[in-house]
């Protein structure tokens, strides 16, 4: 398989400084409470830390769904430029204004040109206290 994952960070945002550090914001390793359903949440991101066999652009399609009812919620694609093979690949993937309905086990995944899709889980609960807290989640190949 040529793009494995190495983990994947579910945050609010990924930023670049202009020094070229990597600034993580609201990293989650639990549940997502969120005060009310529905509830837009202004980002979300997906902090993936890749690996490939070889060289080459790669093309890829993620989605984001609810998994009880298949309901999509989000979608893109992209290209995955990769230069030195087994050099590590840091990739975010942002998605803006999502809307979450319903409580429940949720699912990104992005696959890599016709290979099994890389997917990270992640529950999304109704609650009063919204606290972000920092750790990674380990994807299902």
């Amino acid at each position: 398989m040529p793009i494995t994952a190495k983990y994947i960070l579910i945050c609010d945002d990924v930023r670049r400084e202009d020094n070229g550090k990597i600034i993580i914001v609201g990293m989650y390793i639990q549940d997502m409470i969120v005060p009310q359903l529905p509830f837009t949440m202004p980002t979300l991101a997906f902090f993936l830390n890749l690996e490939s066999d070889r060289p080459g652009n790669f093309s890829f399609q993620f989605k984001l769904q609810h998994q009880e009812s298949g309901t999509l919620i989000a979608q893109g694609m992209g290209m995955a430029p990769v230069n030195i093979p087994h050099a590590p690949i840091i990739m975010p993937v942002k998605i803006g204004n999502i809307l979450f309905k319903q409580e429940g086990l949720y699912s990104f995944g992005i696959e890599f040109e016709r290979e099994t899709p890389i997917v990270a889980s992640f529950a999304i609960r109704l609650g009063s206290n919204i606290t972000p807290a920092g750790g990674a989640i380990m994807p299902s190949n």
